[in-house]
């Protein structure tokens, strides 16, 4: 018999963790039924938040398997996830680090990869690269490095969004242009306004292809996937420079589009960009020089991610993942008592059945709050990253 899933928790707005759950349908169609909240046994939420919202109750009886959007260092800086780690049977880690640390801290985990539509980041023709390169005004000597990642905080845009490291970014442009005196940066997408500023700042040349607001632009700057493509194949190099990460998703689009990439080792960098990876500015800087002196073959690369990311192998994990659980359909009973509880949480947005608490990573929450931990465990690495958070808001 099919598992029967009900896919939850998406944004509604498109970005990634509608993506992620789009992709996870359509991965798996033909081999489970996907159905309501009530009528389905197998709740599979694109992130944790979304469950805490629903309460304990509507998720009663319901296995219950949620995508890792970031990795378990990041959550442990999170009010809510001590009840999450709590209810939560089986999270889909997205990359080995995240599977690595879930497993330190005794969550039951699987591992099931990221994937973009190879339909859509694809190489272009060297005709259309060189036109499109030439209508954002790049001439051809020119060495374009950059990537379309949100570094702006949403709430104050003259503030640097800690995770995708725009900092470092800019860091290592500025020294790897001390070699490549023809360095260009371009940036796409909304929320760019700090790395814009800096750039200036530092009178490094860029290029911004949308329309330059000082006011929020995600209405104006947000692109389409096949523009996305369009513009990766004007880059010579994508730099990601992330703190952090549950993918990022540039890794594999930058591939899939057949574009050299180097990255900190995060997320699923670390397990693709074999040789690529950096860990400070200068390693990156250094990677940047290397690239730009000589013919840089990525194919192997590219090759290796769209097998090892491809929708076939994201099906084959989830169905795995589903199949550890009780697939039959929910009876009716149970149906209308967990619409009547959900619907009883969206009237009454105040009411909050908590999902429990997961003692031990509550505790290590408890540490990492207080900034007690012991050098090079997870606890230290969150710490790291409530640190980076913090001071990206200090003036």
């Amino acid at each position: 018999m099919k598992p029967h899933v009900h896919f939850f928790g998406g944004q509604g707005i498109g970005w990634a963790l509608d993506e992620d759950l789009e992709r996870a349908r359509a991965a798996v169609a033909g081999e489970v039924v996907a159905g309501s909240f009530a009528a389905s046994p197998i709740i599979h939420s694109a992130w944790w938040p979304p469950l805490l919202q629903a309460g304990a109750v509507a998720l009663r009886g319901k296995s219950i398997l949620c995508f890792a959007d970031n990795p378990p260092a990041f959550y442990l800086t999170r009010p809510g996830f001590e009840e999450a780690a709590a209810r939560v049977d089986l999270w889909i880690a997205r990359s080995r680090e995240a599977v690595a640390q879930f497993e330190e801290l005794g969550l039951p985990v699987v591992r099931a990869p990221y994937t973009v539509d190879p339909g859509i980041f694809c190489p272009l023709p060297a005709g259309e690269r060189a036109g499109i390169r030439q209508k954002l005004g790049l001439s051809d000597g020119d060495f374009v490095v950059g990537n379309f990642h949100r570094d702006s905080l949403e709430k104050n845009l003259a503030r640097s969004k800690a995770q995708k490291g725009p900092d470092v970014f800019v860091e290592i442009v500025e020294r790897a242009r001390r070699e490549i005196p023809s360095l260009k940066v371009l940036l796409a997408g909304p929320r760019r306004h700090w790395l814009r500023g800096e750039l200036a700042r530092r009178n490094l040349p860029f290029v911004f292809a949308g329309k330059t607001l000082s006011t929020d632009d995600f209405s104006v700057n947000v692109l389409s996937r096949r523009e996305l493509n369009r513009l990766y194949s004007a880059l010579d190099c994508v730099l990601i420079s992330s703190r952090w990460e549950g993918g990022p998703y540039s890794v594999l689009e930058s591939l899939f589009a057949g574009r050299p990439v180097i990255s900190t080792p995060v997320g699923m960098a670390a397990d693709l960009l074999d040789g690529w990876l950096y860990t400070s500015p200068q390693e990156g800087a250094d990677l940047l020089v290397a690239m730009a002196s000589g013919r840089v073959d990525f194919s192997p690369l590219r090759a290796k991610a769209l097998t090892s990311h491809s929708a076939a192998t994201l099906g084959e994990c989830l169905v795995a993942a589903y199949k550890k659980f009780s697939g039959t359909r929910e009876p009716a009973a149970r149906q209308a008592g967990a619409l009547w509880n959900l619907g009883l949480r969206r009237i009454f947005r105040g009411v909050r059945e908590p999902l429990g608490c997961h003692p031990h990573v509550a505790d290590i929450m408890n540490h990492v709050r207080r900034k007690q931990a012991e050098p090079g465990s997870l606890a230290a690495r969150a710490i790291e990253i409530a640190n980076a958070e913090t001071e990206a808001q200090i003036p």
